[in-house]
Formats: C-alpha cells, sequence, structure tokens
C-alpha cells in the first residue's frame, strides 16, 4: 500500500491544481520584483532612524604619531597624542526636523509602491490567469471539431468505395482537418507561453487552474491609486528637502568637548633654574567650547538651490492632478468597459445557441445528404467559433471586473471568490 501511494503522489503532485488567489499570494513570496520593493521600504526606515540619530551628539577618538628631527626645546622629537571629542549641535535653523520629515515621507512613499506594484502584479496574473482558461476553451472547441472532421472523413471515405461521395468531398473534409491541426498546435503553444509567463511571474505551475470569480461589483467607493499617493508623499519630501536647505542661513549653534593626552620623547633640556624640557609641554588638556555661525553672502546658492527643489515640487502637484484626472477617467471607462462585455457576453450565448442548434440540424441533414458539404463545414466553423468566443468572453469580463476594482484604488484580490 505504501508503495502504492508512493508511485501515486508524484502523479499527485503534478496534477495539483492552483486558484487565483494562489498565484497571487505565492508571487507575494517568490518573485523578486516584490522582494526588492520591500528591500526598499526597509532601506528607507534606515534612513529615517540614521535621520533620528542626528539630534544625538558625535563622539570621535583618534590618535597620531610625529617624528621630528632636529628637535628643541617645545617641540620634541617624538611625540605621541590622543584625543576623544564630544560635539553636538544645539541649534541648526530646523535643518534636522526638516530631514527627518522628509525621510518619513519617502518611506511612506515606499509603502505605496510596494502596494501599487503588488496591485499591477496582481492585474498581470489575472490576465494570464484568465487568458489560459480562454485558450484552453478555445483548444476544448477546436478538438471537438477535429474529433468529428476525423469522423466525417471516414465515414465519407465509406462512402466513396461505394460511389456516394467523391473523391474531391475527401479531400475538402480532409483539407478543413488539416488546418484545424494547426490551429490546434498553435493555440497549445500559446496556452504553453502562457503558462511560463504565470509561472515566472507567481512561482507556482500553471498547468491546473481551479475556478474563481470576482465578485460582481455593487456600490464601490472611490480611492485614489497608490500611484497618486506616492506623488503627493514625494512632493512632502521635496518641501522638507526645501526647507532642510532654506536652514543654512539661519544661525548654526554647536557644543564641543575635546580631550587631548600627549606623550614626549627626545626632549631637549635646558639647565635653567627650576625648569626643564618638560617644563614647557603639557600632556593633557580638555577644551570645551560653544560655536555659532551664520551665512551672510553665498550669491545666492543656497536660495537658488532652494527654488530649484521647490520647483520639483511644483512638478510633483502637477503630475498629482493629471494623475487623479486620469484615474477618474479610467474608473468611468472601466465600468463602460465591463457593462460592455457583459452586454457581449449575453450576446455570444445567443449565438453559440443558435449555432449549436443549426449545426445539430445540418449535421443530420449531411448524414442523409440532404445538405452538402459546405453547408456542414460553415456549420461546424460556426459552432466551434461561437463556442470559443462565448469562453472568452466569460473570462474576459472577469477581467474587466478586476480592471474596475483596481481603476476604483482597490486590491483586486479581495475580490475573488
Amino acid at each position: 500500500m505504501r508503495i502504492i501511494l508512493l508511485l501515486c503522489l508524484p502523479l499527485f503532485v503534478l496534477a495539483q491544481s492552483y486558484g487565483l488567489k494562489n498565484f497571487i499570494d505565492q508571487a507575494g513570496r517568490t518573485n523578486g520584483l516584490i522582494k526588492a520593493k520591500a528591500l526598499n521600504v526597509k532601506s528607507k526606515a534606515q534612513e529615517i532612524e540614521a535621520a533620528k540619530s542626528a539630534y544625538w551628539p558625535t563622539v570621535d577618538i583618534g590618535a597620531d604619531y610625529s617624528f621630528l628631527s632636529p628637535n628643541y626645546i617645545v617641540s620634541p622629537g617624538q611625540t605621541g597624542n590622543a584625543f576623544i571629542s564630544a560635539n553636538l549641535n544645539l541649534y541648526d535653523g530646523g535643518r534636522k526636523d526638516a530631514i527627518l520629515r522628509s525621510k518619513g515621507f519617502e518611506h511612506e512613499a515606499s509603502l505605496f509602491e510596494k502596494t501599487a506594484f503588488e496591485k499591477s502584479i496582481t492585474l498581470e496574473i489575472t490576465r494570464h490567469y484568465y487568458g489560459i482558461k480562454s485558450l484552453k476553451a478555445t483548444l476544448h472547441a477546436l478538438e471537438e471539431r477535429s474529433r468529428e472532421l476525423k469522423a466525417q472523413i471516414i465515414r465519407v471515405k465509406k462512402f466513396k468505395l461505394t460511389g456516394l461521395a467523391t473523391e474531391e468531398q475527401v479531400d475538402k473534409l480532409q483539407s478543413v482537418y488539416e488546418n484545424n491541426q494547426y490551429s490546434i498546435e498553435n493555440t497549445k503553444l500559446s496556452i504553453e507561453t502562457s503558462e511560463e509567463n504565470l509561472k515566472l511571474i507567481s512561482g507556482l505551475p500553471a498547468r491546473h487552474l481551479k475556478r474563481n470569480y470576482f465578485l460582481e461589483p455593487g456600490k464601490v467607493h472611490f480611492e485614489w491609486f497608490e500611484t497618486i499617493k506616492i506623488l503627493q508623499a514625494n512632493a512632502n519630501a521635496v518641501g522638507e528637502n526645501a526647507k532642510a536647505i532654506d536652514a543654512g542661513y539661519l544661525p548654526q549653534v554647536n557644543l564641543s568637548d575635546t580631550y587631548h593626552r600627549s606623550h614626549f620623547d627626545d626632549q631637549v633640556n635646558i639647565p635653567l633654574p627650576g625648569f626643564s624640557g618638560d617644563g614647557f609641554l603639557v600632556d593633557h588638556q580638555n577644551k570645551i567650547g560653544v560655536s555659532v555661525n551664520m551665512r551672510l553672502f553665498d550669491k545666492g546658492k543656497m536660495s537658488k538651490e532652494s527654488e530649484a527643489v521647490k520647483y520639483r515640487k511644483m512638478a510633483l502637484l502637477s503630475q498629482l492632478d493629471q494623475a487623479k484626472r486620469e484615474q477618474k477617467m479610467n474608473f468611468r471607462l472601466a465600468r463602460k468597459g465591463m457593462n460592455t462585455t457583459k452586454e457581449k457576453m449575453k450576446s455570444a450565448k445567443s449565438a453559440l445557441k443558435a449555432a449549436t442548434s443549426t449545426y445539430s440540424v445540418l449535421k443530420e441533414k449531411f448524414e442523409v445528404g440532404l445538405a452538402d458539404d459546405i453547408a456542414f463545414l460553415d456549420a461546424l466553423a460556426t459552432k466551434t467559433l461561437a463556442e470559443a468566443r462565448y469562453k472568452d468572453t466569460v473570462y474576459d469580463y472577469e477581467v474587466k471586473k478586476s480592471i474596475y476594482y483596481y481603476y476604483a484604488g482597490k486590491d483586486p484580490r479581495e475580490f475573488i471568490r
């Protein structure tokens, strides 16, 4: 029993089917581009922490060694120095505050960028998912047509042996059959291409797909795109950068404390009463200082830099206004496109019903010789096309619903059932 299970396990794994949510969730875990967006978010978070650290004092240590020849009384031949220094910026005109706020907006923008990219990946997966289903429906219709043509070729060949059919009729059916086989192979290639693309995006094999659909949209609350939120956050960040530049014209106040420790060798000693060579040298010293500086003139350098940054903010705000108008337009068009496809689906269903009825009647007539091969082949082609068109419209409607949710500012994944 265990051996049978082990033998069947690979078949079970290969035949395992996945739903639309499975592909989307797996892409979130394995897609390299989504991972890159997540790493960018972490990078921006670390930049915020770095900006916060600017409020703390800095502590530096250092050491040096020098050799001087010839030496003299206040300059020994060999000198070793070590120091430790602490510095604190007491006031910088608000520059640190502006930089911290700017980094916060940049981090916010990176979060929106990650979400926006995930939504676009969801749309791409959805297109491939229903595209594969549509192609498989077309393949199924073509294979049914192939089986029917093959059966009719065998039947007509038998009639030919008894003189009830001609070679021309056999050749015509054979020609249509061969052309249909080409369509089958071409469709298989399209399916394999889409499956490979879906696997590349999501990391899951796409040979067996579950049945999924999107909820019918009711009253959907409209929200702005993440791309619009990104533009707003970037504009805010740029505005704070301008404030950081302007802070350069305000007073800068710094507090410092530096302690030096020195060691001297090879000193020159002068025989003076009460003095020796090292009496002129201080081996340790502590220096506390407060400095205040302010930029008075730079020929407008910083003010022009600030103005350039402000123009960048204006440019981003202009893009934001255009993006809002574009989203509203696409939202209206997505709604109309969805409704149009819904009506198209009804029409395709009626066309399929009519084509199926016509084909059934003509098939019976063709088999008893009351209809020619041209009428039969036309009816078969119409039925095959109607089947493929109906399924294609059904799946296209699901894609249109996902696009509608997308332009409504929603995550389409939330509406998958």
